[in-house]
């Protein structure tokens, strides 16, 4: 090969090797795109997570296993599509499915605690069931593997009285034992990593950690009851997350905010437009504000259900983005990409398609509605919530080599 000939080669190489970017990269790169302009933009392959149960149906299935899911994990708690910060995290991180795919890691949550950090403690135990009080005082019934959403037995705030004392373990003092261990060392970590993380998760909203500790029933009543003690306990979790999060992005760099609800069912939005105006609005505003003062450009809602009708009242607060679509409570990825066109989406892809008996075409289809979304920008597709037992390996295999493929068209475009 001519010397000439053979430079330019390793220029192109180079530039090939500088263009594919990292998890975090890509995730940044689709989140804060122009509408479908691909220039610049690589969309990452991403999963948000298994059910541990579907993990070992598909080790029966055909897929390789390369690590067992450990026996403490039933099959009933989920296995995260990501790299976990530390060994210790509350869930696992896939090391099975990701590989087969080349799938890039999904937004990583940073370990955080919004408990009063109670000890978990067992009240009864028989051969089929177990009753016990959580970390937050809840008490809760529940089948001895843990296959299913516990049963809610008492929670521990009722009304002001018990709310004031409950209240206490939220206090300033409470910040520096809720980090995670070796804190300067892992921040340090941190700086230099290759996938996204988000700082919000599981009751760490304004819907959701209310209802976390009073139960569902008992907070709607509450709203009209004696709605000061609503507001009350809203705005001492929005104080008490705001120098949480001060604490934590004074030394970790964070990619997102997330504000997590599951607000919603299949019939829609569990509270009135209203409602969410009094009592949600306010301490969404403060966590936006709080976000961009911090550099934090993305801020997302986390909420099952049927959302459409719940989107305008978000954006209204500055939010950015929501996952994860589910479509079995009839959420219409197309009109809502026309209704919102610059809200980012992530996930929306329909989980049934891949259940036993589903066909190429019916996936295929829902496929085609994700190459629509893509066009549009702002878009990063993947399953409706956790991929559940229901879906084979077959299925998901085929749709996930069918997904690879769309998005490297884009991804070579770019």
């Amino acid at each position: 090969m001519h010397s000439g000939t053979k430079g330019i080669c390793n220029c192109i190489d180079i530039i090939r090797l500088i263009m594919i970017m990292n998890s975090r990269e890509k995730f940044l790169s689709v989140m804060r795109m122009a509408d479908g302009d691909y220039s610049g933009v690589q969309v990452p392959m991403v999963e948000f997570g298994y059910w541990a149960g579907t993990i070992r149906r598909w080790f029966d299935q055909g897929l390789k296993m390369i690590e067992p899911v450990p026996d403490k994990i039933s099959d009933g708690i989920a296995i995260m599509a990501n790299k976990n910060i530390y060994a210790d995290m509350e869930k696992a991180g896939d090391v099975n499915v990701q590989p087969v795919f080349g799938l890039d890691q999904y937004l990583t949550k940073f370990p955080v605690d919004y408990s009063p950090m109670f000890k978990i403690e067992e009240i009864d135990k028989t051969d089929t069931h177990i009753i016990y009080k959580d970390e937050y005082g809840v008490t809760l019934k529940n089948d001895i593997h843990i296959t299913s959403l516990p049963m809610e037995l008492a929670h521990p705030v009722k009304d002001k009285k018990s709310w004031q004392e409950y209240k206490q373990h939220y206090s300033s003092n409470t910040i520096k034992k809720r980090l995670p261990p070796d804190w300067d060392n892992l921040a340090a970590r941190l700086k230099d990593r290759d996938f996204p993380i988000r700082l919000g998760g599981t009751n760490g909203g304004f819907l959701g950690f209310p209802r976390q500790i009073m139960g569902l029933t008992d907070y709607m009543m509450v709203m009209y009851d004696d709605p000061e003690l609503i507001h009350d306990i809203c705005e001492t979790f929005c104080n008490f997350l705001l120098e949480y999060y001060g604490a934590i992005v004074n030394d970790v760099k964070v990619d997102c905010i997330l504000i997590w609800e599951d607000m919603a069912g299949k019939g829609g939005s569990l509270i009135s437009p209203a409602h969410f105006r009094e009592f949600l609005r306010p301490r969404y505003k403060k966590i936006v504000n709080f976000a961009k003062e911090a550099g934090i450009d993305i801020i997302l809602t986390d909420s099952d259900g049927y959302v459409e009708d719940l989107i305008p009242l978000i954006v209204e607060t500055g939010v950015t983005g929501m996952y994860p679509f589910e479509r079995a409570a009839g959420n219409d990825m197309l009109r809502i990409r026309k209704n919102f066109p610059d809200f980012q989406l992530m996930g929306g892809i329909d989980k049934r398609v891949l259940f036993e008996g589903s066909t190429r075409a019916k996936i295929d289809a829902e496929l085609s509605i994700a190459a629509e979304l893509l066009k549009k920008g702002r878009y990063i597709p993947h399953i409706d919530h956790f991929v559940s037992q229901d879906c084979t390996w077959d299925n998901f295999t085929y749709y996930r080599n069918a997904l690879n493929k769309i998005i490297d068209g884009l991804n070579k475009k770019a």
